[in-house]
């Protein structure tokens, strides 16, 4: 069977909103002057040492000063790029216009893509989690605030993906479009996080970690790749990013249906 073809009318697109408490909610990225973020950041930390206690007038009747943690001093991290590539018929579309699109869709994605990236970095920095999976969601979430108080001298972050954020969302509160534990510590809940774990059999994964600190640039494009043999044009818009966070960071694997908790 055959279809009459349709001449449809060209309307804009609806517009894209950023969905709420993503990794730019508690970080917003920052642009710096100095280029050279581009090549990686790295910084002194001032909070990743554990203070002590003392009750005696005189450190020589106590035992000896620990030595600095030179592990935790100078954290860096890498750049990385977020990019959207496109090919596009021409007719109909200016190249102006065709690269605009480009653009609106590096916008509409690079949270997302972004969280992928940070996700796969602080597995990686967490090098292995504690399994609190035989235990409900809530004490996974109180231990892990109270081991990143432990390990870091201020409020840090909590990351979790969208589907462990719905379980554990009467223990939040929202505060100026952000979402916080009830102690205080931000929460990203990452359209981006997690994508291929557990959720869908009932476990996921939280991070703990220090504060964190974005940089990105401008937008780069791209467009002379242009096929008058079939009339489209190949379009790149992309920018660079660094994303880091101080000191530690604190991995918790856990259940988020209580159906499959064993104990």
């Amino acid at each position: 069977m055959s279809s009459a073809v349709v001449n449809r009318h060209l309307v804009e697109a609806p517009p894209v909103v950023p969905y709420s408490y993503g990794l730019f909610s508690v970080a917003e990225p920052r642009v710096m002057a100095d280029p050279h973020w581009r090549f990686g950041v790295i910084w002194q930390s001032q909070s990743c040492f554990q203070t002590d206690v003392t009750t005696s007038a005189c450190f020589e009747e106590v035992a000896p000063l620990d030595p600095l943690d030179d592990s935790c001093l100078t954290p860096d991290y890498e750049p990385f790029t977020v990019y959207a590539y496109n090919v596009d018929e021409i007719p109909g579309r200016t190249l102006a216009e065709r690269e605009e699109d480009t653009i609106n869709r590096l916008l509409a994605g690079e949270q997302r893509s972004a969280e992928e990236h940070v996700w796969g970095n602080l597995t990686a920095a967490a090098g292995g989690n504690v399994d609190l999976t035989a235990s409900s969601a809530h004490y996974a979430l109180a231990w892990l605030e109270q081991e990143l108080a432990e390990n870091y001298g201020g409020t840090g972050v909590i990351h979790m993906n969208r589907a462990t954020a719905m379980m554990l969302y009467d223990y939040f509160r929202v505060q100026g479009g952000r979402l916080f534990t009830p102690m205080g510590t931000p929460v990203v809940a990452g359209g981006g996080y997690d994508e291929q774990g557990g959720t869908a059999t009932g476990l996921g994964t939280i991070y703990g970690t220090g504060p964190l600190l974005i940089w990105r640039g401008d937008i780069d494009t791209r467009q002379n790749a242009v096929s008058k043999s079939d009339n489209t044009v190949s379009i790149i818009a992309q920018r660079d990013y660094v994303v880091g966070w101080d000191c530690a960071t604190i991995g918790v694997d856990l259940t988020i249906d209580p159906s499959t908790i064993t104990s």
